[in-house]
Order: C-alpha cells, then structure tokens, then sequence
C-alpha cells in the first residue's frame, strides 16, 4: 500500500478538521449503582429537572442515556427503590456528550426528596473513589480516561503503567515479575487464546488502546476467575455502547534513530499480497518434495536433484531504498441509539492499517566455563512489517436483559533479512563466518464472543457466554545461508555441505511451517442478592468450559551433496565463494548438477502433530459481608483439564489433571478511606503443547535452538497476599502488599549447553515479595500548577527459591525478576486540551534461562526505560496532536552468563559475567493525529 496514500489521508484530516460543524443536539449518558457493593441499580429513574416529560429508566447494566440540548446546563434527579435520591448539577454538553457516574446510598424505604446534591465533577470523583474502596479482590486497573491521557496507543503499552506488572518485547505482559506463562487473559470475560507458537502469551499490543472501556488485572484469585494463574489474570473489556457518536480518525507517523533515512536491505521474494500481510504461493513446499517427504532420500539421484531444482533461489537480499517513516492510520466509528421502547443499540468498531521498517543491531558471543570465547557473531536485522487488524461490538438491551456480539481481528504480517558476519574460535585456530536469514511470517487471531446478562426477578442476575476463536502463524520457507572460511586462509570463503544423513539448518537449511489452532468456549454464571445478618450477600455459581484443536506441521530440509570422496567414502561437497556462486546464485541448476545437490529432511527440526485439550471447570463463591467493616469473598473451583498430543510415529501422550482450587479474600474496612485485605487461594500451570512437543526449533537470531519435553507435568501452586490500601481522595491511592507463593513442580525453560534450549520440572520453588504504589495529585504543595500534575509511582520486590535436581539455588523462578518500578507525572491543563506525561520503567535482572546439567544461567540486564508526551487539543477538542518519544535512552537488551550459580546477587558483574547476546531497537518518535468527526 503506497506511503503517498497515507499523507493525502493525513491532508484530508487537517482539512476536514477546518471545516469542522456542531450538532444542536447532545447526550447525556451515565451509570448508577449500589454506592456499598458497586452493583449496577436496574431501572433506577433519571430525570431532568423542571422537565415535566416521564423520565428514563436504567438498564440491566444501570446505563442510561438522555438527549438534551448542547452549550446549556442541566441537573439529573436520580431515584430508586430503597435508596436516597440524588441530584447531579453543572452537567453540560459542548464539544462530546457528557458522562456522569453516579452511586446511591441505602436509605427507608418510606424516605422521598432530594436527599443528596452534587456537581458532576463531584459525583464522578466520587463513584471513581467508591469503586475502588468497595472492590471484593486485590487488583490494579485503569479506566479509559487514563488510557486517553496516556501516551500508549495499544494495551501492551498500558499494562506498563500498572502497579506490579512490566511488559517483555511491548507486548506480553509480567505480573510480579513471574514469567508470562504464570497470567491469563481474558477479553470480554472470555479466556483469551496465546498468539504465540512456542509459549503461554498474549500479545497485548494487537488490541488499539481507543477501544478499551477498562483494564483490570487481578493478583489474588476468586473462584469465579479462570484456575491457571498464580502471577496476575488480566481482564480487557472493550467499549459496547459509546457514551457519544463516534467517528474518529487516528494517523500515526513514527521515526526510528536506527531505521528512518538509513540504509535497508530487503530479501525474496516479494509476494503480490506482501503488503497487506497475506502470503501467495510463491513459497510453497514443491510438491513432489511434499508428496514424498517420508521416503525422499530413497528416490533416484534424477528425481532428488530435478525437485531439489523446484526450490526458488531466493536466499539473496538485495539494497532497498532508506527507510521512510512508519505510517499507520486507524478509523473508529459507533453510536448509541435509545429506541422509542427505551431499549438501546450500541455498536462500535475499528479498522486499522500499519507499514513500518525496524532496523536492529545484534551481537552475539558465547563462553565455555572457564569465560574463554567460543564465538561471536555481528548481525543486523531488516524487518518489513505491516499490520492489519479490526474489532466490530454490537450490544442490544431490552428490559433488564443485554445481549453483545464482540469481535476481533488481527493479522501480523514480517519479512525479514538477517546479515551476519563473525569468527569462530572453538576449534583453536579461528575461522571467519558470514551469513544471512531470510523468512517471512504471518501471524493471526480472529475471536469472537456472544455474551448475554439478565436479570431475574429483584434478586437474580445471570450472565452466560458462547466464544469462538481461530489462531495461526505461518512462516513458509526460512532460508538460512553460511558461508566460512577455513583456519589457514580467512580471505576465501566457502558453503561445506553434509551427506544426505546429516544436512544442517545453520549451513543451508530452509524451514516451512504451519500452525492453526481453534478454541470453543462457553461459561454460565447466576448470582443471588439476599439479605443477612442486616448486610446485602451475593451467592455466585457457574461453569467454565473450552476445547481447544491443534494442528502444527514443520519440514525442515537441508542442502546436501551426493558427491562420494574416493579417498573416505562419504559424500559432501565444499562449495567455494565465486560471482557465480554467492548469497543469491549458489543454489542454480548449474551448481545442483555440478555437485549433485540435493535437500534432504532434518528430522530433529520437522514435526507432524496434533493436539487438543478440554476443561471442565466449575465453582461456587459467597461474599459475605458481616457488618459495615467486615466482608469475606470465599469459595472454590473445580477443573478438570485433559490434554492429548500426537504425532507422527510417535506414542499419543495423555495429561489429565483434576483439581480443586479454594480461595479467600478477607476485607476489613478500617475507616471510609482505607481497607486492609487478605488472601489466599490455590492455582495450576500447565504445559504448553510447544512445550511437550519434543522437536527442535532454530531460533537465528538468538542463535540458539529450542526443544520440547513431553514428560512435563502440570504445577500446582499455594499464593497468600496481605495488602493495605488508602484513598487520600478520588482518583489517589496509596497501598502497600506483601505476598508468598509455593509452587510444586514448576515448569522452566533450562539451557543444556552447546545452545540447545528445553524444559523441565523443578521440584519446588517458593517466591515472597512486597509491593507499593502511590497515585497522588501535588495539590497538597499549594500551588494552582500542582494542582493539576499527578505523581504515580509502583514498585514491586522479590525474593525467590528453587530446588532443581536435588539442589537448591537462592535465585529467582525461570522468567523472574528481582524488582520492578514503574513511575511518572502526569500534567493536564484545566481546561483538559493540553497534557505532558512522562514515564520511567525499568525491572531487576530477568532469569532468563536456567542452567542445567553444569551449564550457565543466562540473565536479562535491566533497562532504564523513559517515555514522554505532549499533547494539545484543537477545534473544540475535536482535533488532537500528540506527540511521543518512547525509549529515549534506547539501552541495549543484554543477557549475560552468571557464573556463581547459587549467588543472591543476580546483578551483572563485569569482572565475573560475560555478555553474551545484545540488541538495540533504538528510540522512536511518533506524531500521532486523531480527529473526531462525531457529536
């Protein structure tokens, strides 16, 4: 898609932006709820004041909307059975609708008047302060009027800025510094599937910020949550009615200090659909290869040399033009119609196009034991990136009755070449090294839910959800290419090739591989309100259920040669480096006869499997609460889960596991500001089918290979947390946590040696820590400036054991991270059309990889990470700019070998550690344009 297409998009906006109309005609829109419990008050009565038409009445969320005039203000009288009235004011509609939140208190039944008045800005603070003090678990969320203040354009960005969670590569996200395989997602209440082939994460950053109504992410379990996660469960909800029309057009434009205006280089082929993120046929298996894979090196040298000629010769890269900027636009659009009858439609979506460049810089060296070098390698990476992803809700209400309809697309799209040169020194004398990895791959997720909530009766609530969900990742036809030199003469290189029996990916190898997997699910849940001991209760049962389908294939082959050596008798061929035969023309029909070449299947990286797994799930859970101070949120889950893995001429593996998962989260209320909360609860992890599935992965740029076990059992884990937290205001926290966690047999990802990379089964481990955050407002320094800055802060720490092999280390759990801390100020002007945001991030040194069998742990270095915005509203808050700098000190990623296996201090040391692996991304700036064509 032409960049010239993106700037005539941009000059359109500006110039709408110019010609900008109002509306006569605004929205009023709010929620109501129970002020003690949170719970949504079904139809509630809202009333404009001195207008004598029937009011509105709330839905089965405690929603409504009012149509009134705009630039006028207006008062809300909101009444409901059993509760005090309430009177907002001050509310006015000027450039978007307005949006009031507003709790009611218990009183009389007999007690009728205006009991309590409030602003609107009075009210929304308070109901914000309410929520947070009365919640029933331990958790950290962000609504999304901060998400709009941020910023972050993805939710990968936004899971940054909560207390206790860090984000690996932007988009998988940490919680407590465990390893992202210890979370689960969920989006519109719905498990989400992983995005990833080889491991247990979501890839946050598919989903656009704009879209999300709200983040939460739970660190203490309830029976109602999903019974796999001991770091954090993150629920994402997107937007189903828009509080206002929505018709909004975002174009980001972005530059990288290591890619816009320098050098690029691109690799083959260029695929028709390239652009838009979808393959052709142009790297397909041959199929006379494919239809006789098993029993290739069987057939006649004719036959295995004529389709070895069927592989395109498409190892070779070729000089691009310099990088323009990133480009990406994204369209919102949605509205919310209140039928005649009172019932509501409400939909939203979102379609959006990116095409970008990345330039990376990458070293990597590796040490024997005794810290002499073995290699070391200098790569560059060139990526081609383009993304195209969509999200469509339609939500209709009736009575006390909702119904939705979510759905989410996304489609990733790479091609990249990665150059390498490097000298080896393992063998003595050194040898130089040059190579080159092309491939191309595209990942997608299509997820789809259709939920409905209910509300029987006066007491009854019952919510249920039906979810489809179809992911894939293709990455045909990885080329990888290397030439060496030998130890007498570094100026001639040359391409050894193997016999037939041992062809070699990191020589001449190409890689096709296909994965889809499919996820059916479906959840009920019913929830009773009685009253007991004078206290509102809530009995809450239900089920959980999901099948999951698997398919994965994977040939790799390898460039072989058939030529026999008359003096050993082996065959193999040494190809030396001419203009006839280099990167782009080695593997010409001449060169094929020449030296009889051939591909053959490297077995140890090819596989053929399927697998499935289904849960059960049930659970049941009361809170109770037994006086104004004391509340108690208890219960236990139930999960059945049995998983089945097979392959080709291998035994089918079976896992069935059924646990019973108690929980309790205990709250008392020390005044109406502060709450001190405990909790316990029991959890599982699972193994991954990647990580059961024993064949072999190369990873080029990491220049390791990975491989599965299928021996891995699943861990069960024991979590116990003790938090204080105190509301200075609304909108402002204050908290304190500590927490411990068991794991029996825990599953980590170990390094074997000789950069072979797998999993296994730790005995036991044991991981205890504390927490603080702070979100406080400076206007206790008494100055209107301060008045307006936020200061937040969170910070986590930990401490951790782990028995592996009948020993003990003092270090943390594989994927863990000693400490965390997140922080920023915040500044908005008051009349909100003008922000500057900045935001400091940086996580203790990761656990990368665990040493096993006498070899190294491998550690993650920490990185100071700085981020900071403006942004200015324009034509009545219609049209607005931002602009960001993200990682403005641009660190490298380093890992580094530890070489005191049992030490308390992970830290790096230069005079101990070595480095091993870096990369640099480099910093970016964006300027992002959003303007809102709506009311």
């Amino acid at each position: 898609m032409s960049k010239k297409f993106f700037y005539t998009l941009l000059a359109l906006v500006v110039t709408l932006a110019s010609f900008a109309q109002t509306t006569p005609t605004g929205k009023i829109s709010g929620k109501v709820v129970d002020a003690e419990n949170g719970t949504p008050l079904v139809g509630a009565s809202v009333v404009l004041a001195g207008d004598n038409k029937k009011g509105i009445y709330t839905d089965v969320e405690g929603r409504f909307f009012v149509t009134v005039q705009k630039n006028k203000k207006y008062t809300l009288i909101i009444s409901s059975v059993g509760y005090g009235d309430k009177e907002v004011s001050d509310i006015e509609v000027t450039g978007l609708d307005a949006t009031v939140s507003v709790s009611l208190e218990r009183k009389g039944k007999q007690l009728t008047g205006v009991e309590v008045k409030a602003s609107i800005r009075k009210e929304n603070l308070s109901s914000l302060y309410l929520t947070q003090k009365n919640s029933s678990s331990i958790s950290d969320g962000i609504s999304a009027e901060v998400i709009k203040k941020s910023p972050d354009r993805n939710t990968g960005e936004v899971l940054k800025r909560v207390s206790g969670a860090s984000v690996q590569d932007n988009k998988f996200v940490i919680i407590r510094g465990l390893n992202e395989r210890y979370n689960v997602s969920m989006l519109n209440n719905s498990i989400l599937p992983s995005t990833e082939a080889d491991k247990k994460a979501f890839s946050f950053d598919i989903i656009p910020s704009s879209v999300v109504d709200n983040l939460v992410i739970y660190k203490s379990a309830t029976p109602d949550l999903p019974g796999d996660f001991s770091g954090g469960a993150v629920k994402v909800i997107t937007k189903d009615y828009p509080s206002h029309k929505l018709s909004e057009l975002s174009v980001n434009i972005s530059a990288n200090s290591l890619t816009t205006g320098k050098e690029f280089y691109k690799g083959y082929p260029n695929g028709k659909y390239d652009a838009l993120g979808f393959f052709d046929d142009s790297r397909h298996l041959p199929g006379p290869y494919a239809r006789n894979k098993y029993d290739f090196t069987h057939k006649s040298e004719e036959f295995k040399m004529g389709t070895t000629k069927l592989f395109p010769n498409t190892y070779g890269f070729e000089s691009a033009s310099k990088s323009l900027p990133g480009i990406s636009a994204t369209y919102t659009g949605g509205n919310t119609a209140v039928l005649k009858s009172g019932n509501k439609l409400g939909y939203i979506y979102s379609i959006g196009y990116s095409n970008s460049r990345a330039v990376s810089e990458r070293t990597r060296e590796d040490y024997d034991i005794s810290r002499l070098l073995r290699y070391g390698y200098n790569t560059n990476g060139y990526d081609e990136k383009n993304n195209l992803g969509a999200l469509l809700n339609v939500t209709y209400s009736y009575g006390k009755s909702k119904i939705s309809l979510k759905n989410l697309f996304n489609n990733s799209f790479v091609k990249t070449i990665g150059i390498r040169d490097g000298n080896n020194l393992e063998n003595g004398s050194p040898f130089l090294l040059k190579s080159s990895n092309s491939e191309a791959s595209a990942a997608g997720l299509i997820n789809s839910v259709a939920e409905g909530l209910h509300r029987i009766g006066n007491s009854w609530t019952f919510d249920w959800n039906g979810s489809f969900a179809y992911t894939y990742k293709d990455q045909p036809d990885q080329r990888v290419l290397t030439f060496r030199t030998d130890q007498t003469d570094l100026s001639k290189y040359f391409l050894k090739l193997n016999n037939e029996n041992s062809p070699e990916i990191r020589n001449a190898g190409r890689v096709y591989s296909w994965l889809a997997e499919f996820i059916y699910g479906a959840s009920a849940n019913a929830t009773k309100q009685f009253q007991w001991l004078g206290q509102t209760q809530k009995l809450k049962f239900g089920t959980m259920n999901y099948y999951r389908d698997r398919t994965v294939k994977v040939d790799a082959v390898g460039y072989a040669s058939m030529l026999v050596d008359q003096y050993n008798n082996q065959s193999g061929a040494t190809i030396n480096e001419v203009k006839s035969t280099s990167y782009n023309t080695v593997f010409t029909p001449e060169n094929i006869d020449t030296y009889k070449l051939t591909v053959a299947s490297i077995a140890t990286n090819s596989t053929d499997y399927t697998g499935n797994a289904l849960l059960n799930a049930g659970y049941v859970m009361l809170d109770n609460k037994f006086s104004d101070n004391l509340k108690l949120t208890w219960g236990a889950r139930v999960e059945k889960y049995r998983q089945e893995l097979s392959a080709r001429n291998k035994k089918t593996m079976v896992y069935d596991n059924t646990d019973v998962l108690p929980s309790f989260i205990f709250t008392y209320s020390l005044n109406n500001k502060s709450n001190l909360r405990a909790a316990g609860f029991q959890s599982v992890n699972r193994p991954e089918f990647r990580e059961l599935a024993s064949y072999s992965v190369f990873d080029y740029d990491n220049y390791i290979s990975v491989t599965g076990y299928d021996k891995l059992e699943r861990c069960k884990n024991t979590n116990g947390d003790l938090r204080y937290e105190w509301f200075p205001g609304a909108g402002e926290i204050i908290s304190a946590s500590v927490f411990y966690k068991y794991f029996d047999k825990p599953i980590e990802q170990i390094n074997q040696g000789n950069d072979v990379f797998t999993y296994r089964n730790a005995s036991n481990a044991t991981v205890y820590g504390a927490e603080v955050e702070l979100r406080k407002k400076l206007d206790f320094i008494g100055s209107k400036l301060f008045e307006q800055i936020t200061f937040y802060t969170n910070a986590a720490i930990m401490k951790g054991k782990v028995k592996f092999d009948g020993v003990s280390y003092n270090t943390p759990l594989q994927g863990q991270s000693p400490y965390l801390i997140n922080g920023g100020l915040l500044y908005t002007s008051p009349a909100d059309d003008f922000s500057v945001n900045l935001l400091y991030n940086r996580i203790g040194s990761r656990l990368r990889f665990r040493g096993a069998d006498g070899e190294l742990s491998i550690y993650e270095r920490p990185r100071d990470v700085i981020d900071f915005q403006l942004g200015k509203k324009l034509v009545g808050n219609k049209l607005e700019l931002k602009l960001t700098i993200s990682d403005i000190l641009a660190q490298k990623y380093s890992w580094y070998y530890k070489y005191d296996a049992n030490t308390t201090q992970t830290a790096y040391k230069a005079s101990e550690d070595k480095i091993i692996n870096t990369a640099r991304l480099g910093s970016t700036a964006t300027l992002a344009i959003r303007y809102n064509f709506g009311k």
